[in-house]
């Protein structure tokens, strides 16, 4: 049995963009002294790299021309080809899409997830992760109230909550929500949470 640990970052709607794949390299670059890791980049367009303007145009050709199903299922196929220890990463619709399929049970050898500012989650709060899910959330959001959130998913065993001081977004430099603290101490954070969860 490999040691290697099989990092998947799924992206947001702005899907595959350089500063993302920048994000996922210093993630693992981060990791490469202590854990034996390789690093799969997962986004909603598959290889193609977009450019959108805004986050409202990232947001409306997502919707319009992929859909979290759709996104759901492309991850669910690529997760199928990659064999051995998994550890599932996702920001935003990424981390929703995790959710699903974490309750869902379909990622074999997975150690667990991951999921930033997954707002998504809450229109699925009656599903349960069956692995190790660590929620990231954003200090507020404008759509809906992050209490009430929290205390609908705190009680599931597999599920910690992680509430952060930054906005949603916080990680993605092409978000108007981007902070720079934020990002250079989750960085850090992911560092320490992954090397826990050696295989």
């Amino acid at each position: 049995m490999s040691d290697k640990l099989h990092i998947i970052f799924v992206a947001d709607i702005f899907g595959m963009t350089q500063e993302f794949k920048n994000l996922c390299k210093k993630i693992t670059l981060s990791l490469e002294k202590t854990i034996n890791v390789e690093c799969h980049i997962l986004g909603p367009y598959q290889q193609q790299q977009m450019s959108f303007e805004s986050e409202q145009a990232a947001y409306q050709h997502f919707t319009q021309h992929v859909g979290l199903s759709n996104y759901l299922e492309a991850i669910d196929q690529q997760l199928s080809l990659i064999s051995g220890h998994k550890l599932l990463i996702g920001f935003s619709v990424g981390g929703s899409a995790i959710w699903q399929l974490c309750a869902n049970n379909t990622v074999e050898q997975c150690l667990g997830a991951i999921c930033f500012y997954s707002s998504q989650i809450r229109h699925m709060t009656q599903l349960t992760p069956k692995v190790a899910t660590r929620l990231i959330l954003p200090s507020s959001e404008s759509h809906f109230c992050i209490t009430e959130f929290q205390s609908a998913v705190q009680d599931k065993s597999a599920v910690t909550i992680e509430q952060s001081q930054f906005l949603h977004g916080f990680m993605n430099s092409l978000s108007t929500n981007y902070d720079d603290n934020g990002y250079q101490y989750y960085i850090k954070r992911l560092a320490q949470l992954i090397s826990q969860l050696k295989p």
